[in-house]
């Protein structure tokens, strides 16, 4: 497959991964802008110099093509070739801008499912691995699978030299043992439990696991950004497939506030 220019709006993060050939890289999620579709982005080298100015709600444009091995699996993996990255526009960057969140939810709004059940179906039909399901915001619980004292943090104190020559400062790396629990709009849906891997989320509990020392103040710190205070917003989760083991995860937080003029039905299908 030939390599194609594509308009892209980067919205999803992961926490970067430590690979021996690129360094430390970041697999992203975003909408092409011609077609509206998601697309899944790996790998970009997170020390790249074009990859490091790419913050999330940044349009850019580069070159990509199918990723003809991953495309077995899941449909919207591409590969990327770093030095074609360009930024094209940046106006949805800043959350602060006046009106930015209702210009970001009127595009993601459109890749909306009804439910993971309905993502589930569709990854049987056709290798769907990407989408944006709406949690009953109600049933939302954030969790750990294991005290959070008992978490496997690999900190980073090393250099390392990737297979180019290159010096590269490794990430720390965590484990994924936050989780939510929630109900989507299913009509049988019986409740979801699912890894998140959002790279403000455990960036978040990297850089406060040194300013809460007791283990009990950081988790309550944790749940009260990541549960209470997303409560209080227009929560939606977006959600895609491992590569290995085809299970559904969340890899994306999206929470603009509410909006008592929207109705979610209008937006279901």
């Amino acid at each position: 497959m030939s390599w194609e220019e594509k308009e892209i709006l980067l919205v999803v993060k992961t926490y970067p991964e430590r690979s021996k050939k690129y360094g430390n890289t970041v697999c992203t999620a975003g909408i092409l802008k011609d077609s509206n579709t998601w697309v899944r982005i790996y790998p970009i080298n997170f020390n790249s110099y074009n990859a490091k100015p790419l913050k999330k709600f940044v349009f850019f444009k580069a070159q990509i093509k199918k990723n003809t091995k991953e495309m077995l699996r899941r449909k919207e993996s591409f590969k990327i070739r770093d030095s074609t990255i360009e930024i094209t526009n940046k106006d949805l960057v800043d959350p602060k801008k006046k009106g930015v969140w209702d210009k970001r939810r009127n595009i993601l709004i459109k890749t909306l499912s009804d439910s993971v059940e309905i993502l589930k179906k569709k990854a049987n039909e056709d290798r769907t691995s990407l989408g944006l399901i709406k949690p009953k915001i109600d049933s939302v619980k954030f969790r750990l699978k294991k005290p959070i004292e008992k978490i496997d943090i690999d900190i980073a104190e090393s250099i390392q030299i990737n297979l180019f020559g290159e010096k590269l400062k490794k990430v720390d790396k965590i484990e994924n043992i936050f989780y939510y629990s929630f109900n989507c709009y299913g009509e049988n849906c019986s409740g979801h439990n699912m890894i998140c891997t959002d790279w403000e989320l455990l960036e978040s509990f990297r850089k406060w696991r040194n300013q809460y020392i007791n283990p009990v103040h950081l988790e309550e710190k944790l749940k009260e950004r990541y549960e209470d205070w997303m409560k209080n917003r227009d929560l939606y989760f977006i959600l895609g497939t491992h590569n290995r083991f085809n299970t559904w995860f969340i890899i994306g937080l999206f929470y603009p506030p509410k909006r008592k003029d929207l109705s979610l039905n209008a937006f279901l299908k």
